[in-house]
């Protein structure tokens, strides 16, 4: 089966006040190499958005990019439990860049992360050479706030409780996903009966799929006392239903640390080293 030439790509990408990092995350869309990608990115009441200036200025660098600031107002038809969770109101977010696209494939792009110049490129010869696979996902590096490769080794920066990140970070160890020596984190959404889930930023997804299973938007109490995210919630459902999704396994997304779902693991891991040194 050949390749497809310059395929269409819409990159979601929800945002909020970091406009370094917007900007970054933009750069890395508009370089994507081999495909044809357009960027959804949408301010979630985003004071940097709400001023024209700014969305100008945006609009010149990057031509290829649909800007659009969400208020609450917006979002009006959405039940308020569902808005003053982070995750459910991203979620939301996500769900509006999906249905604006308008290419046969949507990947997502959170604004502190950054794509490999052949990130999309990489993903969409999987699902090419694969017409049965719905979905596609890489593998991320991990790095500091200041771009510095952060190797996890011996703690799982993730896990809540700080006492128990070294077990899980042996027990993600010998299923593969963290190597000693290695910022590469190679994610995978099922292990035998344990569903892993991979980060948003690492997928490539069918539009027909996501018309079928956009992000979850409700999550229960206890969900949220357990940290889920939406990219999680789309996992487990992506398993649920049994879609066929596959991985690159290249590491084409670099993952910086210190985002809504890592801050304080990040910052307790970091401090514990700088005391250890």
């Amino acid at each position: 089966m050949g390749r497809i030439e310059n395929p269409q790509v819409c990159v979601v990408t929800p945002t909020k006040n970091r406009p370094d990092r917007l900007i970054r995350a933009m750069a890395s869309v508009k370089a994507q190499v081999g495909v044809a990608s357009r960027h959804i990115v949408l301010g979630d009441n985003c004071r940097f958005l709400a001023d024209p200036r700014n969305v100008e200025k945006l609009r010149g660098r990057f031509p290829e990019a649909t800007i659009h600031n969400v208020r609450r107002s917006d979002l009006a038809d959405v039940p308020e439990e569902e808005l003053e969770y982070v995750v459910g109101r991203l979620a939301h977010l996500r769900n509006r860049g999906i249905e604006m696209a308008d290419a046969e494939y949507v990947a997502h792009l959170d604004d502190d992360n950054v794509f490999h110049p052949t990130h999309l490129r990489s993903l969409m010869d999987v699902l090419w050479t694969n017409p049965a696979a719905q979905a596609a996902h890489s593998w991320r590096r991990l790095l500091t706030r200041e771009g510095v490769e952060l190797i996890p080794d011996g703690e799982d920066p993730w896990y809540g409780e700080p006492a128990k990140r070294a077990q899980s970070y042996e027990r993600l160890r010998a299923l593969g996903i963290f190597e000693p020596g290695s910022c590469v984190m190679r994610d995978t959404l099922r292990v035998g009966d344990q569903i892993r889930g991979v980060d948003t930023s690492e997928l490539l997804v069918r539009s027909s799929l996501h018309e079928r299973i956009p992000f979850p938007t409700r999550f229960s109490r206890e969900q949220r006392r357990l940290g889920y995210t939406e990219d999680l919630a789309f996992s487990r459902e992506l398993v649920r239903q049994e879609v066929p999704v596959l991985c690159s396994r290249q590491a084409t997304v670099d993952y910086y640390m210190g985002g809504h779902s890592n801050s304080r693991a990040f910052v307790e891991l970091r401090d514990a080293r700088l005391d250890n040194q």
